[in-house]
């Protein structure tokens, strides 16, 4: 199962060939995202030319998929995340370590095409879509 990062997500509401052909080979249940990936493309539609109409482009997009909360253990994982990345001296930025922590608390591989960020997380799998198609497309 993957999770799917934010920049693939305005990807597919973006229509790019790749995203949507990656989405239409595979099954409901082997895709998620984060509620902080709904919190981010949520802000892009706020911020848009015509608020109401993005927004509803988002829901859409988002209605068939889970959506995975950011509790307690994801909490934890990102203090984890965060504060190991910050010791290294390579911080990702508080969403994309939220959206990491979240991905491993459900040992998923991000779907991103900031593999350089997400790759810094120990024991995180990474995939580029864009790069690598999944099986099928």
């Amino acid at each position: 199962m993957f999770l799917l990062d934010t920049d693939f997500c305005i990807d597919w509401l973006r229509r790019k060939e790749y995203a949507r052909k990656a989405l239409a080979v595979l099954l409901p249940g082997d895709v998620a995202v984060s509620a902080v990936t709904v919190g981010e493309l949520l802000v892009g539609a706020h911020c848009a030319m015509a608020p109401a109409r993005e927004a509803e482009k988002v829901h859409a997009f988002l209605r068939p998929l889970p959506v995975l909360a950011f509790g307690p253990s994801e909490a934890i994982q990102f203090a984890e995340i965060a504060a190991w990345l910050r010791q290294q001296g390579q911080p990702i930025g508080v969403q994309d370590s939220m959206i990491a922590a979240t991905a491993v608390v459900h040992r998923l591989a991000v779907v991103t095409k900031n593999v350089r960020h997400f790759e810094r997380v120990r024991g995180l799998k990474v995939s580029n879509w864009l790069a690598k198609p999944p099986m099928g497309i």
